[in-house]
């Protein structure tokens, strides 16, 4: 064997080195390569873990939205049905019982408080719908909430006869920003459902006070109580307390919603507190405070008057909504005159010369915005007072009707004295009892 030179071995080790070397530098690619897999794969596990995580609990509150929903609609059915029989019922009395006599007016008091019940129950689900998509819009006044807390559990003593009522407000006025029947109907659900829920005998109190920034309602009771479970979902829509519990006491579990939903609207923020069942509970209103002007205290906007006798036409296509407003308006003894569609009410308003036209939005061919635009066209009928009817339209529909020329708008049913202040509110700017259209 020929021995190797020194230099050649020199030559030879540092071949060797450069391939250690090398070895060794893929050796740490292939070690960070395995490293980051092995990341990558453990912050995949995490992912897919949360993600799996995340699945599993929209599918629970999808079953649990699905199931109260379908809750929510049987009840709502049971809720349907319950006045048709004794409205039936009050339909057939009346047929038989000599007019003005105790049956009869037995029959009426019955189908006024179905008719009353099923119209807030309508009212309540189209208004869960409106504040759902943020179509509802608030007409916004400064008023005293004081007054307003007032007038409301006055409005609602009946409901509250048979409990001890307890009201503590202050002397002084709290002024906010806000529509006062929308305020209204949150505190008066609120009053509902105290009522309610607490047994007679029972108490309800109503507490307005004031921080430097916030207006403070509480409506607290002696009642059944709520359990923490459902205290958490309290304000949903469909959210409902033991189902034997509810059909017992009536209600679809929408007053509460609606409260909260209002309330958000006014930039305020309701909250509900229970020891347990059994326990009372306690529903708290915080609205933020309007300093930018002092609020007069005494009187009310309404006027006890009535609008006076006016000519009144009712365009309606529905034989029987135009009877009932015919009949409403001819209670304050204004004198009327109906119209079954678009053409005919104009042809009428020319030969009856009305201070006000009651029309039907969705009258068929020509609807009611064309009709008013036609009234607004005509150089005889242009300042007749014009107010819009229909069992309800969205926003966007409320603006077409303003800009077609309607000046107030009637939802049906209305009530006897609500058509009365809508036409007393037209005349609020006029001065005396007499027409003042210009060009009369």
């Amino acid at each position: 064997m020929t021995a190797r030179s020194p230099k050649d071995v020199n030559v030879e080790n540092q071949r060797l080195s450069s391939e250690n070397e090398e070895l060794r530098l893929r050796l740490q690619e292939a070690e960070q390569a395995l490293r980051a897999i092995r990341t990558g794969q453990a912050e995949y596990s995490a992912e897919g873990k949360q993600a799996e995580e995340a699945l599993r609990e929209a599918n629970l509150q999808l079953a649990e939205a699905d199931r109260r929903k379908n809750e929510f609609l049987g009840l709502l059915s049971h809720e349907l049905r319950n006045p048709l029989t004794p409205i039936r019922n009050s339909i057939y009395i009346l047929e038989k019982a000599t007019p003005g006599g105790p049956q009869a007016r037995r029959a009426l008091a019955v189908l006024d408080r179905q008719v009353s019940h099923l119209t807030q129950l309508v009212d309540d689900l189209l208004d869960v719908t409106r504040i759902s998509r943020g179509k509802i819009r608030l007409e916004r006044a400064r008023l005293d909430l004081v007054e307003v807390v007032r007038r409301t559990v006055e409005d609602h003593r009946a409901f509250l006869e048979h409990h001890e009522v307890v009201l503590e407000l202050p002397n002084d006025a709290i002024s906010i920003a806000g529509d006062p029947t929308r305020l209204a109907q949150a505190i008066g659900n609120l009053l509902v459902n105290a009522a309610k829920f607490t047994p007679e005998k029972g108490k309800v109190s109503v507490a307005l006070t004031r921080t430097p920034d916030s207006a403070v309602l509480e409506v607290a009771d002696t009642g059944l109580g709520i359990d923490p479970d459902m205290l958490r979902r309290l304000f949903q829509p469909f959210a409902q307390a033991e189902r034997s519990l509810s059909q017992s006491l009536g209600g679809m579990g929408l007053g509460l919603a609606l409260v909260k939903g209002l309330v958000e609207l006014h930039g305020g923020e309701v909250s509900a507190h229970s020891d347990g069942p059994d326990q009372g509970a306690r529903f708290t209103i915080k609205l933020p405070l309007d300093e930018k002007g002092a609020v007069a205290r005494g009187g009310s906007n309404a006027n006890g008057a009535s609008a006076g006798r006016r000519k009144v036409l009712v365009i309606e296509d529905n034989v029987d909504a135009a009877t009932n407003l015919r009949q409403a308006l001819e209670h304050w003894d204004h004198e009327v005159e109906v119209a079954r569609s678009g053409p005919e009410g104009l042809d009428k308003a020319r030969q009856f010369d009305p201070d006000f036209v009651l029309c039907a939005l969705g009258l068929r061919g020509m609807d009611g915005y064309d009709v008013a635009r036609a009234f607004r066209a005509d150089e005889q009928l242009k300042n007749v007072h014009l107010v819009s009817t229909s069992s309800g339209v969205p926003p966007q529909d409320m603006e077409r009707a303003a800009q077609a020329g309607f000046e107030r708008h009637l939802s049906e049913p209305s009530s006897v004295e609500t058509i009365d202040e809508i036409l007393r509110a037209i005349l609020k700017p006029q001065s005396g009892g007499g027409r003042s259209r210009s060009g009369q």
